[in-house]
Formats: structure tokens, sequence, C-alpha cells
């Protein structure tokens, strides 16, 4: 065989993956999301207090935000939420996978942008909403809907491309 022809094999190998590579890194992912219910949920607050669905019947757009003092990005995206709250926006929390006393010191440490804070400290919840991790936020409607999915950090750019149209209709 010729030399030439088994050198070319791993080149056009290695070019073809390196080709997919920088394709995939411009990619900008888009999140599908079928509108759906909130789901029947009864849990406690950080302050343990009982909580359920009926905290989204209130006929107002709602934040939920999962969040949890071990998510880094939860804390890069806590000032934006905190801007949020300053708009009367009601942002529910989410309180996902994490210690109920270190949750409440973080909320005093850094401010607390949330109207309620549903403590899920197994997931359940977050399961049933379809939670991949922490940060995510969803907008719940008037009707009781989610309608909007963010998976990552909340910041002016998402919160107007995602959200603010759904607010204005």
């Amino acid at each position: 065989m010729n030399k030439t022809y088994l050198i070319s094999i791993p080149l056009i190998f290695i070019l073809f993956i390196s080709g997919i590579f920088l394709l995939n890194l411009n990619y900008e992912k888009k999140e599908s999301l079928i509108v759906s219910d909130i789901p029947l949920f009864e849990l406690q607050t950080l302050q343990k207090r009982k909580i359920d669905q009926s905290i989204f019947e209130e006929g107002e757009f709602k934040l939920i935000n999962v969040w949890a003092t071990w998510c880094i990005n939860c804390k890069l995206e806590h000032g934006f939420l905190m801007n949020l709250k300053n708009q009367d926006i009601k942002i529910i929390g989410l309180n996902y996978k994490d210690d109920l006393e270190k949750a409440k010191k973080w909320l005093i440490q850094f401010g607390n942008p949330y109207y309620e804070n549903v403590f899920d400290p197994l997931g359940d919840l977050g399961f049933e909403l379809g939670v991949a991790g922490a940060p995510e936020t969803y907008l719940v409607s008037k009707k009781n809907k989610i309608l909007v999915k963010h998976i990552g950090i909340m910041n002016d750019k998402i919160w107007f491309d995602k959200f603010q149209s759904f607010l204005n209709d």
C-alpha cells in the first residue's frame, strides 16, 4: 500500500471530527417546550409552611426559579433576580436538592428575590417539571400553564429575548 494513502485516512478522519466540533461550537440550542400545566404538589416552604400548586392560581404571571446553595451559576444570576423582584415580578423559588438551613442562610446573606420558596429536598417537583439542574427558570401564565423554560443563568438578554414578549401580550 501507498504510504500517502495510509497517512491520509487518519488525517481525513481528524478533519471530519474537527469539522463536526466547529459546527457544534456555534450551534444555538433551541429549547423546545410543550405548554403544560404546573404539576400537582404538596411540599413545604423554607419556613416549613405547607405549599401546593394553588400558589400559581392567582391570575398573574409568575416565574419559577430553580436554585440551590451548591449551584455556582445560581449565585451569578442572583443579582438579576433581585432586579426582577424590584420590578414587581413574582418569583417562586424552587430550592432544589438542597439543605434547608444552608438555603435560609444563603438568602439572608445574598438577599431574597422570591415571593415564596418551595423546598424540594428530594427533587420530586423538579422531576415533575423536567428540571435537568440548577439554575432553570420557567414562566407560568395567568392560567397556570408553563409557557417558557430557560436552562442556565438568567440575564437581561435572555429575559427580553425569551420572556418579555409573553408578559406584553
